[in-house]
């Protein structure tokens, strides 16, 4: 690690999100010995007029139209996290990519770039690695700023969200050849990144193990929606209900297995909803809070992942495979990512809907503390702290070398 470098980080994920991130997650291990300044994905002028009553606006409504306050301490015990709020930005995402796009696109550039002349003027900021994770749309050019390292942090893949996709595919590009290296959380992203760049470096995603591990260790209580449920199996999934799930599977696992619950935790997408089943074995609690989730999964026989298999889901590494592990949890998967190969034993793979459905009632019945005990221990080497040291592996050597020959 370099303890005389401070990190500043443009992430999509906003860090009071309703769910966990990889950059967040990131970003608070290497707070605890570095300064992090996380800055927020800009809220555009229509998200703030459409959400003035959501608490994500009420919290930053100085920044959001004045410019001032950006520099807020997240955590009250860790000085070294600190978000970085701008000022709300022109909504441009509907513009077809072109000159009016580009010109737009160049003034919500300069509030950004204003943000961070802001904190680097404020916290005294002289040295640091700049970090962009997944937010190819602002600072795509901070040479201004003289950073030790710029570094684009490749989540997903882009071009499969229709979204974000649209102008996002063209601008990671970009950001992957003008920055000095890109790292990936997935072997397929590292695959894709090579396209544009050949500094390019993977870190696969990680697990808060130490929180997961209360799954294991701590009476927590059962969750509301599993009360009177004592005596039912439970098969359980947490994460986003989306595309992303095979929904044929799902569906078929729900009424081969009436006689146990399915248990859905996370939030239904809308365009998506009618494709889950309301059986009366299924229960779908949506969103939870990140504290929540070990409650959930104490309660679980067996966790799935059942996600479709194609070029969106084969870059996926998902949080929730570690997550899964340390609570010594059983594990069906489809194999929809080459990543998947990593984990052996630990986890069961299935390609068919009756080899997964068979899988999960195999699982459940051969489950043993040994098998718990080995899925632990392949979480344990699956956390954020030896993924920064991970970090600072492939970044150190690149700052000395920009210093010698940049």
């Amino acid at each position: 690690m370099n303890k005389g470098v401070d990190i500043v980080m443009l992430a999509l994920a906003r860090w009071d999100g309703p769910y966990a991130s990889t950059a967040f997650s990131l970003a608070k291990e290497l707070s605890k010995n570095n300064r992090v300044f996380y800055i927020d994905n800009p809220f555009t002028m229509k998200d703030v007029f459409s959400n003035l009553d959501k608490a994500q606006i009420q919290s930053r409504l100085t920044p959001l139209f004045t410019g001032q306050s950006i520099g807020k301490q997240i955590y009250p015990d860790n000085p070294n996290l600190i978000n970085v709020r701008t000022k709300a930005v022109i909504p441009i995402n509907f513009i077809p990519y072109g000159k009016l796009y580009n010109s737009l696109s160049r003034v919500n550039n300069h509030v950004v770039n204003q943000a961070l002349r802001s904190i680097i003027k404020r916290y005294n900021i002289s040295r640091f690695i700049f970090i962009n994770s997944f937010n190819p749309f602002y600072l795509q050019d901070v040479t201004e700023f003289n950073p030790a390292l710029t570094v684009y942090h490749c989540v997903d893949n882009i071009a499969e969200s229709k979204y974000i996709g649209k102008h996002g595919k063209i601008l990671e590009a970009g950001a992957m050849r003008d920055y000095d290296v890109t790292i990936t959380t997935s072997k397929k992203l590292c695959e894709m990144a090579l396209r544009y760049t050949q500094n390019v470096h993977c870190l696969p995603n990680a697990a808060d193990f130490t929180h997961f591990q209360k799954a294991v260790y701590e009476p927590l209580l059962r969750p509301t929606e599993l009360k009177g449920l004592e005596s039912k199996k439970i098969i359980g999934y947490i994460g986003h209900v989306d595309f992303r799930i095979d929904y044929e599977l799902l569906n078929t696992l729900s009424r081969t297995h009436a006689d146990k619950i399915i248990l859905m935790v996370g939030p239904e997408h809308v365009a998506d909803k009618d494709k889950l089943e309301r059986l009366p074995n299924v229960i779908s609690t949506g969103k939870k809070s990140f504290d929540d989730l070990p409650a959930y999964l104490k309660y679980m026989d067996c966790a799935i992942i059942p996600f479709l298999r194609n070029d969106l889901t084969a870059s996926i590494y998902p949080l929730k495979l570690n997550e899964y592990l340390a609570a010594g949890k059983p594990i069906v998967t489809t194999g929809f990512s080459p990543d998947l190969e990593d984990f052996g034993n630990t986890i069961r793979i299935e390609n068919t809907i009756d080899g997964f459905v068979k899988g999960v009632e195999q699982e459940i019945n051969t489950d043993s503390i040994g098998k718990r005990e080995q899925r632990m221990q392949m979480a344990s080497h699956n956390t954020w702290s030896s993924r920064v040291e991970n970090f600072w592996q492939i970044v150190s050597p690149l700052i000395e070398n920009k210093k010698v020959y940049g």
